[in-house]
């Protein structure tokens, strides 16, 4: 089972890169994992690098890779927002933690909102071509695995 490792630049010749997919996603193991690294670029802002791999190259567009990394940064972005942490906090307070028993908070809904969309990914760009995202709160959003069958 191939664990992932940090980027040091292109890949080696020895490696499953460039090649066909082989395995089904899911029943296999994957062959590589690639590991995108977070940006801190914008501070503690929870956001993955859009810096396209040459691991896929041959497999997804830059502009698909590109678009999909936006989309997920951006549910990132809007989970972590301080303004909805803020009422969700307060209104538990107020309530003394009763409310979370009535209403789910606004990271929670945008976390499930996330799991959905990494899903569809997956479904429609992603796994047509051998190519798999791992739910990326396994590893508390460190980095974002993509295995490569």
């Amino acid at each position: 089972i191939p664990k992932s490792s940090y980027y040091y630049g292109p890949p080696p010749p020895d490696t499953a890169f460039g090649t066909d997919p082989i395995g089904q996603i899911g029943i296999h193991h994957p062959r590589e994992i690639v590991r995108i690294e977070r940006d801190y670029s914008g501070g503690e802002i929870i956001q993955f690098s859009a810096v396209y791999p040459l691991e896929f190259e041959g497999r997804i567009t830059p502009t698909q890779f590109l678009e999909s990394v936006n989309a997920i940064n951006e549910i990132l972005i809007s989970a972590h927002s301080l303004s909805h942490s803020c009422l969700d906090n307060m209104l538990a307070f107020f309530t003394l933690q009763l409310s979370r028993l009535v209403t789910t908070t606004h990271y929670e809904k945008e976390m499930s909102r996330l799991h959905q969309l990494i899903k569809d990914i997956n479904k429609t760009t992603f796994n047509p071509v051998g190519l798999n995202i791992v739910w990326p709160k396994n590893v508390a959003f460190i980095f974002l695995e993509i295995e490569y069958y």
